[in-house]
């Protein structure tokens, strides 16, 4: 008995139900069966393209390695363009010595006529490909020039058209863009995000991935970006930040001085940001004690370990107690001394040089070497006067200074949140204490300097 495989295969499948393979499957089980063919095998590529390589890991790739074995004489498909689009694959398949058959009929490729057949079949599939790629790219380069966003899903923030701002999600994301900022990991943001209810354009919970996808589009500044050339173009729709926002957030993000927190997260508010106070390193940390309690202990030695519940329950309390000052909600304010004229000539200054690195490249003047030095050195300038730019009384420590209830705002916030405030705000080094001291807690035994 002649022994089928089935072959299964659809481009896109958004919903992810396969509803595109099962009508494929109907399709071919009834050939089989109607020919009196033994079914040995399924192979299904869902949501699998066939004019990109289908390697290791796909169906395709396993039933190109069965059909060597020889575990079936046909493959069966509804029609050539779902097995391949690409004439290497044709060749592919020709090697493996396989009948083809479709619901409209057979091809043998180990025949001159069906092998010939096949590849103007081919052909014209990948000239369909093609032309209608070629109709993609000029429609696109169109709705760039007129401004028009080139939407496949909605984004957080805008309606599905890309054209109207949706309020409550781009004050999400506006918030999004602060926190970052302001120096909120990505992690932490894209929990904000989905505990606040928002997901993203498939549903998903937000996370570090998609969070720096939303923070490195362009869209949000008002702009169209070009995928491979990264060029801008102006959109004509609202933005939900200001180009400056968008840019700084970019530069943070590219920043190869920016420090990304390994392993896990702090869950101590101190936790590698208090000093030791018998060796002068930072970075003490929490370990249990010999009596079972989390303690603050010294990472460049073991001379100084502290109860970290009395020092933590402490330092909360000075800090509230600073925030509640009335100067607090000033702390961060760009204030009357700062220059913004200046900083913008400053930027305009930097940005051109950027801008010339690759002339001066191609002109010979500067090596690939010093292009990327000092390409990396203008994007940290550039980075550094827009965050200046975009400081405002917005900025968490006046959040919660603000707030009618500081106490209760400061408790309110994330320990990475806190963190961010306290190493604003202050320095704190934990002293050792000698021989004899008291047993309770000595306020005096923690030294904490304001920034």
């Amino acid at each position: 008995m002649t022994r089928a495989a089935a072959y299964m295969r659809i481009s896109h499948d958004k919903d992810g139900q396969e509803f595109g393979v099962g009508t494929q499957r109907k399709h071919i089980l009834s050939v089989i069966e109607a020919s009196g063919w033994e079914l040995v095998e399924e192979y299904t590529d869902n949501s699998v393209s066939a004019t990109k390589a289908r390697g290791k890991g796909t169906a395709w790739a396993r039933m190109l390695d069965a059909a060597k074995q020889g575990e079936f004489d046909m493959i069966v498909a509804v029609d050539l363009d779902r097995l391949l689009r690409q004439t290497k694959d044709l060749v592919t398949l020709i090697e493996t010595g396989a009948k083809i058959v479709t619901v409209d009929g057979e091809l043998d490729l180990s025949s001159s006529e069906g092998e010939l057949r096949a590849t103007i079949m081919t052909g014209i599939a990948r000239f369909e490909v093609r032309r209608k790629a070629e109709r993609t790219i000029r429609a696109n380069q169109q709705r760039r020039e007129q401004g028009t966003p080139i939407v496949s899903t909605r984004i957080l923030g805008y309606s599905q058209n890309g054209l109207e701002v949706i309020e409550d999600e781009a004050e999400a994301v506006r918030k999004a863009f602060r926190d970052f900022l302001a120096g909120v990991t990505m992690w932490q943001i894209g929990t904000d995000l989905t505990a606040a209810g928002y997901t993203t354009s498939r549903g998903k919970p937000f996370y570090m991935g998609n969070v720096k996808y939303l923070l490195q589009n362009a869209r949000y500044a008002g702009l169209i970006q070009h995928i491979a050339t990264g060029e801008t173009y102006p959109g004509n729709f609202p933005a939900i930040v200001t180009e400056g926002e968008w840019r700084a957030a970019v530069d943070r993000i590219n920043d190869p001085s920016r420090k990304v927190s390994p392993g896990t997260k702090p869950k101590w508010l101190l936790s590698g940001l208090a000093y030791c106070g018998k060796c002068g390193q930072q970075g003490m940390r929490v370990s249990k004690s010999s009596r079972g309690y989390p303690a603050y202990r010294c990472t460049n030695n073991s001379h100084l370990s502290r109860k970290a519940a009395d020092i933590e329950e402490y330092v909360n309390a000075v800090v509230v107690a600073r925030l509640s000052r009335p100067d607090a909600a000033a702390l961060f304010s760009r204030g009357d001394d700062v220059d913004v004229d200046q900083l913008r000539r400053d930027r305009a200054v930097a940005q051109s040089k950027l801008d010339g690195l690759a002339s001066l490249f191609a002109d010979g003047v500067l090596t690939e070497t010093s292009v990327r030095s000092k390409s990396a050195e203008l994007r940290k300038e550039l980075n550094d006067i827009d965050t200046r730019l975009e400081a405002s009384n917005d900025s968490l420590v006046s959040e919660i200074a603000s707030a009618d209830d500081v106490e209760s705002a400061w408790q309110s916030l994330s320990i990475e949140r806190k963190r961010l405030i306290l190493d604003a705000l202050m320095t704190v080094t934990v002293l050792p204490v000698g021989r004899g001291g008291s047993r309770g807690f000595d306020p005096e035994s923690v030294r904490i300097d304001p920034k």
